[in-house]
């Protein structure tokens, strides 16, 4: 009875584990987007609405941005983002300056609800051209 009832629990699980990371997005929920650079620890976010990220303290402002640099390669990440993903790009957000280990400040701004928006993460280095640069849509 108990090896009839493995391959569904299992089943289950994995339906139910797709499920969450397949589930579109949805406005308002507070979605955070994490997008990282090809092959590194680095990322980039795209904060939807204010919510309350752990070891955030309330400081993640709505509809924002912000690059994360935990390569220590002497590259920095910089964060950009198109709304209404029509090419031009509204908001960035850079580590540059600082060592690895560092997020940058948020980026905020409102955005309508229901906006299209892309976030693109690359790392980046004065005089180079960003390099292993990666996109993620969603919904502001």
């Amino acid at each position: 009875m108990r090896m009839r009832a493995l391959p569904v629990v299992t089943a289950i699980a994995a339906a139910t584990l797709l499920g969450f990371a397949a589930s579109p997005a949805q406005a308002g929920t507070g979605l955070l987007l994490g997008v990282h650079p090809t092959g590194s620890d680095d990322w980039g976010n795209f904060n939807q609405d204010l919510i309350d990220l752990p070891g955030e303290n309330g400081d993640s402002p709505e509809d924002s941005i912000r690059a994360c640099d935990f390569t220590p390669d002497t590259w920095g990440v910089t964060a950009w983002l198109d709304v209404n993903r029509d090419g031009s790009w509204e908001r960035s957000a850079t580590t540059s300056g600082h060592a690895a280990d560092y997020c940058s400040p948020w980026k905020e701004g409102n955005i309508r609800e229901n906006t299209k928006v892309t976030l693109k993460v690359c790392q980046t280095k004065a005089g180079h051209a960003p390099r292993k640069c990666e996109t993620g849509d969603t919904v502001a």
